[in-house]
């Protein structure tokens, strides 16, 4: 018993897993595996997909794609984002195009970037940043509107230099509203370019999806998804650390400064 608890106190969600997977074994009997492989035809699935030399080329082109709209993404939404935090009129010109970013369905974004962008990696790019940009840009306003006036008003008068105000008030105001962003962004912008690469691509891992789809390859399908759901949260873990690691790091210095 007291390893069990040990277990959970280190790892919490373990032992969720462990019934999703045995729920998962036990449906796998009833139905015919081209309705819904076991795990272990799943594993086979995706070793079988890495030896025959299928696997590292779409995922390389998927995480390309991931990484440079999630960048775009990540700096013009937090620089509008901090633009619109510092003025109101900015903001409530900027807020209402973002707004309609959001409300026009992924879809159609897509079936507009193919025609735009065509199918051979531009498109996918485009939905991707269309698709992570607010995220980052309404968390940037209200990381801005919630630096704490008092310690604006203090550097103002001690004529605190820009770039210690910067360094010292408005990140770590701005930090735990990035870090909520990053985190929803890199689970949305898997599911962004694989649906994207689905619909639009020849390349990627949502062509190699579409791909096992056509020859009713459900164990590739499942394969290709659990290995896309296990990036992002890898992804997100260390996304996590580092910023509570550098966070902690930071606590400690002025802890010790004192």
């Amino acid at each position: 018993m007291r390893v069990f608890i040990t277990v959970y106190n280190k790892w919490p969600g373990c032992y969720t897993f462990l019934v999703i997977l045995a729920i998962w074994v036990v449906v796998a009997r009833v139905y015919p595996a081209v309705i819904l492989p076991s795990p272990l035809e799943t594993l086979q699935a995706l070793l079988h997909i890495a030896g025959n030399g299928h696997l590292w080329e779409p995922l390389w082109l998927s995480f390309v794609r991931l990484a440079i709209g999630f960048g775009i993404a990540f700096v013009i939404g937090t620089g509008l984002g901090i633009a619109s935090g510092y003025n109101d009129k900015i903001y409530a010109f900027v807020r209402p195009a973002v707004t309609l970013l959001q409300s026009v369905p992924p879809v159609s974004w897509i079936l507009l970037a193919i025609l735009w962008l065509g199918i051979d990696g531009g498109a996918q790019i485009l939905v991707v940043v269309i698709a992570l940009f607010p995220v980052f840009f309404f968390n940037s306003v209200e990381g801005i509107q919630q630096v704490p006036m008092d310690l604006l008003e203090m550097a103002s008068v001690f004529r605190v230099r820009r770039m210690k105000r910067i360094r010292d008030i408005y990140l770590p105001a701005l930090r735990p509203y990035w870090l909520a962003a990053l985190t929803i962004n890199i689970g949305s912008g898997w599911k962004t370019i694989v649906m994207s690469e689905l619909i639009s691509g020849q390349t990627g891992i949502g062509a190699a999806m579409n791909t096992s789809r056509l020859y009713l390859k459900t164990d590739e399908v499942i394969a290709w998804t659990l290995l896309v759901a296990l990036l992002g949260m890898s992804l997100e873990w260390l996304m996590r650390t580092y910023f509570y690691g550098k966070h902690k790091e930071r606590e400690n210095n002025e802890r010790y400064a004192v």
